[in-house]
């Protein structure tokens, strides 16, 4: 692959495409693609139609070519299905107009993929950010699939056109030195890049570089937005700019593939977002019920202490396990992101669900107080108030 290029005009690189030069074994001509012309001149016409769409757009051309190794060639259907399958991966609809030119000469046969940016229908632009260390990847990949002679990259994978990794601080270089071993950073950097060579989960890239000690931290907004990793060896800690840009979210994001949040997730983030004491109270409250299990539900909203404790399921679990249901439930809570924001705020609200209770308080008897208060002569009835005494 050589490196993917933009320009303004579709006439002049049209026409160097399909033009017979000595160097070729044959003519140039057009194996594929979803245009309807084959010359020169209507093909760039039929290219032109779309810069109508969008007279915003300076530069709607999108050029890069694919060789094969020297001595190799293929089918033209070959080509052309190779092509459609890498373009449809780059990102591209099919209703971008795109054709496929076939070049053979002595350094290998190739074809060159001419595009339009502007969709032909809807007129939405293709944006393509790192293009050229995608489609790296992206030929790679079509190799194995196809079976093809794998080959070590291209030019998009050089320092001048690809995210680098930071270099070692002289400190480190001399730990190297005299220890004989790989610094830190070095090792984390080394891991990473074997794991991104192709697309890999979230889980799956955590725990390939636990197996190598190395802990890797998701760093997320309170919304859920991924912004990254930071990574640690041996206590030694590095944020993804400490490593180089080549770790930062931008440049791994094509590779990580990131599950959607899961039901405790959601949860998580809404105790957390909570606008008030009362609702993250009210939120641990009934999923500390839904864990018991069994409750009537309208019995969420109450303290802790004062849910049934006759509840089958509830002694049930009092007896296989031997812990009180308030123990139980607080086992579970603590397994909450953010516990300390809400036992914090519990403290402060001194809510009783932080409070260990044997068994829940009981109601031994109650008594009704009538109190008539004296008015103010401008109030022509007396106020009356009932107020129940509780002795618990």
């Amino acid at each position: 692959m050589q490196k993917i290029k933009r320009g303004k005009a579709f006439n002049g690189l049209i026409s160097y495409l399909l033009k017979p030069a000595s160097h070729h074994k044959s003519d140039p001509y057009v194996v594929g693609g979803n245009v309807i012309e084959s010359f020169a001149e209507a093909l760039s016409a039929e290219f032109n139609a779309t810069k109508l769409l969008r007279s915003d757009v300076s530069k709607p051309v999108w050029h890069n070519s694919l060789r094969l190794p020297v001595g190799e060639n293929l089918p033209m259907q070959k080509w052309k299905q190779i092509a459609d399958d890498y373009m449809k991966r780059m990102g591209f609809s099919e209703t971008h107009l795109r054709a496929y030119v076939l070049h053979d000469d002595k350094d290998g046969q190739h074809i060159h993929i001419v595009a339009s940016r502007i969709d032909a229908t809807s007129g939405k632009l293709y944006l393509g950010k790192n293009e050229n260390l995608i489609s790296t990847r992206i030929i790679q990949e079509l190799e194995k699939d196809y079976q093809l002679t794998q080959t070590k990259g291209s030019d998009a994978l050089k320092l001048s056109s690809s995210p680098v990794k930071s270099k070692k601080s002289r400190n480190e270089a001399m730990q190297e030195k005299r220890t004989g071993k790989k610094c830190p950073k070095t090792i984390i950097q080394e891991a990473i890049d074997t794991l991104i060579t192709s697309k890999i989960s979230e889980d799956e890239f955590v725990q390939q570089l636990a197996a190598q000690k190395i802990k890797a931290i998701p760093n997320r907004a309170s919304t859920g937005k991924m912004n990254g990793f930071s990574f640690e060896y041996k206590n030694v800690s590095f944020k993804a700019s400490q490593l180089g840009k080549k770790y930062s979210w931008k440049n791994l994001e094509p590779y990580i593939i990131i599950a959607p949040p899961t039901v405790d997730d959601r949860k998580a983030s809404i105790a957390f977002n909570a606008t008030s004491p009362e609702e993250i109270i009210q939120i641990v409250k009934a999923d500390a019920v839904n864990f018991i299990g069994g409750i009537d539900p309208e019995n969420t909203q109450l303290p802790l202490p004062v849910l049934p404790v006759e509840n089958d399921i509830y002694q049930e679990k009092v007896k296989t396990t031997g812990k009180s249901y308030v123990d139980v439930a607080m086992r579970w809570i603590e397994t909450i992101p953010f516990i300390d924001t809400i036992v914090i705020t519990l403290k402060k609200l001194r809510n009783p669900l932080l409070r260990a209770f044997k068994q829940p308080p009981k109601i031994f008897s109650a008594s009704l107080l009538h109190i008539e208060l004296p008015c103010l002569p401008s109030v022509e009835k007396s106020v009356k108030t009932n107020i129940f005494r509780l002795k618990i």
